[in-house]
């Protein structure tokens, strides 16, 4: 008993299906091309509208996240801010220098995705 593939299968047009086959390709792979590149910037531009830019100057005053500082010492409950610092130096775009209220520089400098602003 034949299969529904064996059955719409000719032999004599395998070779020109083939062919129309590989003549569709780079159209294929064109449009492949262009949904990817909707996807990716329907993407970017969802990302774009949801980020929140975190920019402190010299002065802020932050909280740091307590996880990047002592990632071992965690618990369930535990607090997951700690400070506040006074931002000391911008380093980069989003990179800072902090130090304690006291004026004493924390080691290493700091991710804006790592602080955040403290409000008295």
């Amino acid at each position: 008993m034949p299969t529904y593939r064996q059955v719409g299968f000719e032999e004599k047009f395998n070779g020109q299906r083939l062919r129309e086959q590989l003549d569709f390709l780079e159209e294929r792979r064109d449009e492949a091309l262009q949904s990817m590149l909707k996807y990716k910037q329907l993407m970017a531009r969802t990302y774009n509208r949801r980020v929140k830019s975190r920019q402190f100057r010299v002065g802020d005053l932050v909280l740091r996240l307590r996880s990047a500082s002592q990632p071992k010492e965690q618990g369930k409950l535990s607090p997951k801010w700690e400070g506040p610092y006074r931002v000391k130096k911008v380093v980069g775009p989003s990179t800072y220098e902090l130090e304690d209220l006291d004026g004493k520089a924390v080691p290493r400098t700091w991710h804006a995705s790592k602080i955040c602003r403290y409000y008295m």
